[in-house]
């Protein structure tokens, strides 16, 4: 009788999962991890990435070769696009190892990287010194800028965190030049009552004034990179302290993460979106 009525019970939610609903500890783990994570040289880039067979080699600074796969995901957002001598805006640059890359490789006029982390781009300056790159401290919605100030508008994996999609790609509208573009990429859920549902991002772009010049599905390619760079990222979260292992394979992008799994069954969908400003 009493297992039967344990059984019936409602589980009380660990002391984690309680503490992860409160938007402080949210932030305050982002900043604190993603901090040490900074410190470590492997870490630079934490998205899922992308892998493709036969992709072509570009150059890298020598430190981050080992985060290629990460850094691909930058490259492959922006083929096509004419960088060099032309303003770029990225939002949430996390710990700016793609700002750096790009900033060097294709030689922007500027290059102003964003994030609402404070410690983050703190470190981004302190770490990577282009006379063409610049780290502000800021939300992604609004955004600190006048209007028609960029050329481009670049974001890896950020938008899925912002509550106000609408509001951003309007932000979007505003700041970008005529014929500017919005180079996103990002992942989704296809369960249409989740927030960051792939449907209400599209009726999103619908009424935004930005036009869809390009949607991909990169899914394939986000979930082979996750899979050849995962042993990597673990052997370098093996290096922290215990009680924060768990957590650190999670945020960091690995096979063990709820994200590889939702790509892998169809629950996620990892989308390029080419958008301009008409």
């Amino acid at each position: 009788m009493n297992d039967a009525a344990s059984l019936s019970r409602p589980r009380r939610a660990s002391l984690w999962a309680r503490l992860w609903r409160r938007p402080w500890f949210k932030r305050l783990f982002y900043e604190g991890l993603g901090l040490l994570l900074l410190l470590r040289r492997g870490m630079q880039v934490l998205n899922c990435g992308f892998h493709e067979s036969g992709y072509p080699a570009f150059p890298l600074p020598l430190d981050y070769e080992p985060e290629r796969l990460g850094l691909q995901l930058y490259h492959k957002l922006v083929a096509g696009a004419d960088l060099t001598g032309r303003d770029v805006l990225e939002t949430g640059c996390g710990r700016g190892g793609g700002a750096r890359v790009l900033a060097e490789l294709y030689r922007p006029a500027s290059y102003t990287a964003t994030d609402a982390s404070r410690m983050f781009m703190w470190a981004c300056r302190w770490r990577n010194r282009l006379p063409n790159l610049r780290f502000i401290a800021t939300v992604a919605c609004p955004l600190p800028f006048p209007d028609t100030s960029f050329d481009y508008l670049l974001t890896v994996e950020a938008v899925n965190l912002l509550p106000d999609k609408a509001g951003y790609l309007a932000e979007a509208a505003r700041v970008l030049r005529p014929g500017g573009r919005l180079l996103l990429t990002d992942y989704f859920y296809t369960r249409e009552t989740s927030g960051n549902a792939v449907g209400k991002f599209r009726a999103a772009i619908a009424a935004s004034g930005l036009r869809l010049v390009a949607e991909e599905n990169w899914t394939a390619r986000a979930v082979a990179a996750l899979e050849s760079d995962s042993p990597r990222r673990r052997a370098e979260i093996a290096r922290l302290p215990g009680f924060l292992r768990g957590p650190a394979i999670s945020f960091a992008g690995t096979t063990a993460s709820p994200l590889y799994q939702q790509l892998c069954d169809g629950r996620a969908v990892h989308l390029h979106f080419d958008l301009v400003k008409a």
